[in-house]
């Protein structure tokens, strides 16, 4: 299987593709990184800046082009820092989905913090005592610290080099803020001072000698300090005297120093100094620089999905899937709309479903099938789409695996589903044979539950309402929509028919907003 891995991070965009094989072994087959920039002025004016989101979005459509030339069966996407505080991120993402039909994923903080950590613990050869990890981006800072593979603690902190080089380092040199005397260097290594240990002594966490960082900004330094040269190792005086250099420099001395990357130049000092301030509240003597990063965790992850019990070729043949349908059902929009809600509830709400994401095929195969029935008869149309899915031949699946489809599209509509002993084909035996039954009779029903809100948000098979935003709290899931005028009304007392098993299966309560265009 190929991969696509897009990082959208707050000063680059970075895309891989890798070739993923069943046994957990991959190899990197491209590799390209843009400085995009999609931070700029975030973190002062609370908005995208228009020529960063036209940079971005020539960006992605690049990367679908060299997707597709590559065969790509499976592109993850993903935003950080600047899309979680941008006010108008999600119509960035909209543009991206509609320009490239690649969907953007916003990952929090805790989180992106977590997949560095994989990336690196899974690659890396870790010291023998307690060490950390860190990751600075342009608008966060990753620190983990760690004991062998085991995350003892970690956290994502709202620092990160455009972030801090936006408020408090407008010029080089730093010159004092709106008209004060206040060392601008002085007030930025007091905030940052201030956020680490604020998180750091409550959770009192222990000290390290050593960290392993991830990020550009650390190996860009590392390369200042040998003076052009490359290297791997950054000691905490080396640091200390490098930053005291550049905070008097201009922006043509920076340029100057043997190694200068001038995409970084503007904002190396924050970086510098913000490295500088996580040495000394972890207590690091030296950084050992690493090439493992977020998108070696998400890499993990996907390779883990492939090697689970649930893995299956099915993804690589969801186009042939709705081929198959348009053959004999040729109007497409509530399918092909229920199958785009199917997937956006499924990524939006991972965090209250908890599945692997080795099981949204699944779903959106399901999605395809679910209406294929109404060319035999409208009335009760759902038994006419179980036999069609069950016995299609549009992917090399095991057994259970079309039974789990087909069973999707049985009950989708309506009815307790009464599947026990349906999955337990090829489970295996004895005690493993149960254990994969549970496993797959759980993730049936969170699907099921999803399925059937994706198909009760286009009641009126006409495509007039849009998913705008999905909020999850501990006691209710808020799907907030927006309908076309004159419609809506019909959806929403679908939901109301069909949400009984979402809320018993998830243990919250469902609410559907509707807001009519104008």
């Amino acid at each position: 299987m190929r991969i696509a891995i897009i990082d959208l991070g707050t000063n680059s965009v970075r895309f891989d593709v890798h070739q993923v094989g069943t046994q957990k072994q991959s190899k990197l087959l491209h590799r390209e990184k843009l400085m995009v920039r999609l931070g700029q002025g975030v973190f002062t004016e609370g908005k995208l800046n228009s020529e960063a989101v036209r940079r971005t979005l020539h960006a992605f459509v690049s990367f679908k082009k060299t997707a597709e030339d590559f065969r790509v069966d499976r592109v993850i996407a993903f935003g950080t820092a600047a899309l979680r505080e941008a006010s108008d991120g999600n119509r960035l993402l909209k543009s991206i989905s509609l320009k490239t039909g690649i969907e953007v994923r916003v990952i929090s903080g805790t989180e992106e913090a977590k997949l560095i950590a994989l990336g690196i613990l899974r690659n890396e050869k870790l010291p023998k005592e307690r060490f950390g990890l860190i990751d600075i981006g342009g608008g966060s800072t990753e620190i983990s610290l760690c004991r062998g593979q085991t995350i003892l603690h970690a956290h994502s902190f709202s620092l990160g080099t455009a972030r801090l080089q936006q408020v408090f380092l407008r010029s080089s040199p730093p010159k004092p803020l709106l008209k004060t005397d206040e060392d601008p260097v002085a007030h930025l290594r007091s905030y940052i001072r201030s956020a680490l240990f604020t998180k750091i002594l409550a959770d009192r966490w222990p000290k390290v000698t050593t960290l392993l960082a991830s990020s550009g900004t650390a190996r860009a330094l590392a390369k200042l300090i040998k003076k052009g040269k490359p290297s791997k190792t950054i000691a905490r005086e080396d640091l200390k005297k490098l930053v005291r250099e550049m905070q008097s420099m201009t922006t043509t001395d920076l340029l100057g120093l043997p190694g200068m990357e001038s995409k970084r130049v503007d904002m190396i000092l924050a970086g510098g100094i913000l490295l500088e301030e996580c040495m000394n509240a972890t207590g690091a003597k030296k950084i050992l620089t690493t090439e493992y990063s977020l998108r070696d965790g998400v890499l993990v992850e996907q390779k883990e999905a492939i090697q689970s019990h649930v893995r299956s070729p099915l993804a690589q043949h969801l186009t042939a899937a709705r081929v198959q349908v348009a053959k004999v059902h040729p109007e497409m929009l509530h399918t092909d709309t229920v199958v785009h809600f199917a997937g956006l509830l499924f990524d939006r709400l991972k965090s209250v479903h908890r599945l692997p994401e080795a099981w949204k095929p699944y779903l959106i195969a399901a999605a395809y099938f679910h209406d294929v029935g109404e060319v035999v008869t409208p009335t009760d149309h759902d038994a006419h789409s179980y036999y069609f899915a069950k016995y299609a031949d549009f992917a090399p699946l095991e057994k259970w695996e079309s039974e789990f489809i087909a069973h999707l599209c049985l009950y989708h509509r309506v009815g307790k589903p009464i599947i026990d002993g349906v999955f337990t084909k090829n489970a295996g035996k004895s005690s493993t044979k149960n254990q994969k039954e549970k496993e797959r009779k759980a993730a049936f029903l969170k699907l099921l539950a999803l399925l059937r809100v994706a198909d009760a948000l286009d009641r009126n098979h006409r495509a007039q309402v849009s998913i705008q935003s999905v909020h999850v709290s501990a006691s209710k899931v808020e799907i907030r929509v927006r309908a076309k005028r004159g419609s809506g009304d019909l959806e929403l007392l679908r939901v109301e028919q069909k949400k009984a098993l979402f809320e018993e299966i998830f243990q919250r309560d469902l609410k559907v907003v509707a807001q009519n265009q104008s």
